[in-house]
Formats: C-alpha cells, structure tokens, sequence
C-alpha cells in the first residue's frame, strides 16, 4: 500500500469515527497530540481559502494582521499555525460541511 493510501485511509477512518461519535476522549486527544507534534502540513494562500471556503484576500488578510510563523519558500504556511488564528467562523464552515470542493 503507498503511503498516500495508507494516510488517506487512516484520515478517513478517524474521520469516520468522529462523524459517528465513536471515538473516546482518550483517542481524540491521543491523535490530536500526535498530529500536533508530528504533522508539517503545509498550504498556500490558495489552498487553505478553497479549504475554509472564504476569499484568497480574507486568508491573506488574516495572516498579516495576526503572527504566524514565517512561510517555507515565500509560499507555504504550517496549516497548524494558520489553523491557530483562523476566525471561530471559518471553523463553523469546516464542522457544518461547508469547506472545500470534494
């Protein structure tokens, strides 16, 4: 199995569990912790507005008027730290479904 299906599967068996509330307290934050500590996600502006659903101007907006770390080749922000200072309204958008295009 390559190690694209591989994360594709475990990402949406967590997220299967999650949708269904199966998961217990102690695997959400078991993953979570990992993830934190572990994961380098990176997206430009681009990707993370068509995941948030909002404008490239919103996103761009929200990442000069509040401190995150400095982009990896002027182009990739950590998700983690961009994930930090989204406003509480974006992650509405995420928990309702309404993020990107599948």
């Amino acid at each position: 199995m390559l190690a694209e299906q591989k994360l594709s599967e475990i990402l949406r068996f967590y997220q299967y569990k999650l949708d269904n509330h199966l998961c217990t307290m102690e695997e959400i934050e078991s993953v979570t912790r990992a993830m934190e500590s572990n994961m380098e996600a990176q997206g430009t502006i681009s990707d993370f507005a068509r995941f948030y659903n909002v404008p490239e101007g919103h996103v761009s907006s929200t990442i000069n008027r509040k401190l995150i770390s400095k982009p990896k080749r002027r182009v990739y922000y950590r998700f983690l730290d961009f994930m930090k200072i989204v406003p509480a309204k974006w992650h509405e958008r995420i928990r309702k479904g309404e993020n990107h295009e599948s």
